[in-house]
């Protein structure tokens, strides 16, 4: 049996939803959300593609979002990320506008914050990725709590699962 006639491989490329979760009903419940979490895995990628930033800054600016400025040293520890990596994304940061370094009297250490331009960009993808989400969620309509509540609670027993394996995340 080839690849793409043998229902346990094959994928949906449409997006019909209802079509495209009855492709899998056939699946054991585990698979067929393995096959939900690579289509949502999908759309985020393609989202991801319409926004005006990269993935990096996303992550470094939401790191921002709470006001306070931060070292190098700092942004790599939050972000689980190594320095050198770090230092990389925000000098590319920087000459995108995106951040600015800046000096505290009696300190050494060079703090980093966003830039007026920084905080304007993120605000403008956060909400096109809200908006699309929201969208989403109002197609529920009284079931959008209830499906929040399930996939929080999903979510926290699937990453205990993944932590009690060995991996972090």
């Amino acid at each position: 049996m080839s690849d793409s006639t043998n229902p346990q491989i094959r994928t949906r490329r449409r997006s019909g939803s209802d079509e495209a979760l009855g492709e899998f009903s056939d699946l054991p419940p585990a698979r067929r959300m393995g096959a939900l979490v690579t289509r949502l895995e999908r759309i985020r990628r393609m989202q991801t593609n319409q926004m005006d930033l990269g993935t990096a800054d996303l992550r470094i600016l939401w790191l921002f979002a709470d006001g306070r400025s931060r070292t190098l040293k700092e942004i790599s520890a939050d972000l689980n990320l190594e320095q050198s990596t770090v230092n990389r994304q925000i000098n590319a940061a920087i000459n995108e506008g995106l951040l600015q370094r800046s000096r505290e009297a009696g300190s050494a250490a060079r703090r980093i914050s966003p830039t007026v331009h920084g905080v304007t960009a993120f605000e403008r993808d956060i909400e096109k990725s809200r908006a699309a989400l929201q969208v989403g969620l109002d197609a529920l309509g009284d079931d959008a709590e209830n499906f929040l509540g399930s996939f929080n609670r999903f979510l926290d027993v699937y990453e205990g699962a993944v932590r009690s394996s060995g991996d972090t995340v």
